[in-house]
């Protein structure tokens, strides 16, 4: 026959193995919504991307100006281009920020990062990227600056 005492050691057994498989099933459903979490935050990041492409607006070239380094003049259409590549610039440095979190993998970095080139060497970039400076993630910055200095700005844009 079986005591009391075994009785209670197999209740407590018992008992730890619900609450560890409890336990393991909290932590799958944790990894998944943070997967979740993850995918959605790139997914709002390439849904900017295409916001980004598919705009256009001139409302803001007042308050744009204002981040043109004094003495240059730019006419509107270096305006407009000045406001598409700041625009572009912070949707880059939110997938830098991802990438930096582990968020997205190195090959969709990558992808960023090579626009990201492609728009540093537009002749009105290093203008915006010296006049941003403090307003965007240090890191970030730094990684920009390496990429200046590498390739020289062209004047077709």
């Amino acid at each position: 026959m079986v005591d009391a005492t075994t009785l209670s050691l197999l209740a407590t057994a018992v008992q730890t193995i619900v609450i560890t498989l409890t336990l393991i099933v909290f932590i799958f459903q944790f990894r998944s919504q943070e997967r979740a979490i993850k995918e959605s935050s790139y997914q709002n990041l390439l849904g900017r991307y295409n916001d980004l492409m598919m705009s256009w607006n001139e409302r803001d070239d007042g308050l744009l100006a204002r981040l043109v380094p004094s003495g240059k003049e730019f006419d509107t259409k270096d305006i407009a281009v000045f406001r598409r590549l700041l625009i572009s610039y912070g949707i880059i440095e939110e997938a830098y920020e991802l990438y930096s979190k582990k968020w997205i993998d190195e090959e969709s970095w990558e992808q960023w990062n090579t626009w990201l080139k492609a728009i540093c060497m537009h002749h009105l970039f290093p203008a915006l990227h010296s006049a941003t400076a403090g307003m965007y993630d240090q890191q970030f910055q730094e990684h920009v600056s390496k990429l200046l200095s590498t390739q020289p700005p062209t004047r077709a844009g």
